[in-house]
């Protein structure tokens, strides 16, 4: 079995369920038939670089989930953050840009990283 039809397929079919979308929707979207798109989905051919492309752009799937495929695979955290990234503008990004170096570069190991803790970060509401 060809790995990268394989990954291919699994990752559309993912993304369609969660974006609560049918084949026939999608596939309108993508501007091919729905009997195309249920071939690829099973693995069946494999689409054009443009089409491929366009089906990452509108499913909002990273085109890294597909060459680095094992990468951070089960980690939700990543892919929040992923799916957020796409929703920021420029001066946003440039923010976390900033903010991310520094977290790179500095001494973390004295921080507490409880799940405690990351849910109070991340709901400083709570």
């Amino acid at each position: 079995m060809d790995i990268p039809k394989t990954l291919f397929a699994t990752l559309v079919k993912q993304g369609r369920m969660e974006m609560h979308l049918t084949q026939e929707s999608l596939a309108e979207k993508l501007g091919i038939s729905a009997a195309y798109l249920g071939d690829l989905e099973r693995h069946k051919g494999g689409p054009s670089l443009e089409l491929f492309c366009k089906t990452m752009q509108t499913l909002n799937i990273s085109a890294d989930d597909y060459v680095y495929p094992n990468q951070n695979k089960n980690n939700s955290t990543y892919d929040q953050i992923l799916r957020l990234l796409n929703q920021c503008n420029d001066y946003q990004l440039q923010v976390i840009l900033a903010t991310t170096v520094a977290l790179l570069n500095s001494d973390t190991s004295d921080v507490d990283t409880t799940n405690d803790t990351k849910q109070n970060l991340l709901n400083p509401d709570n």
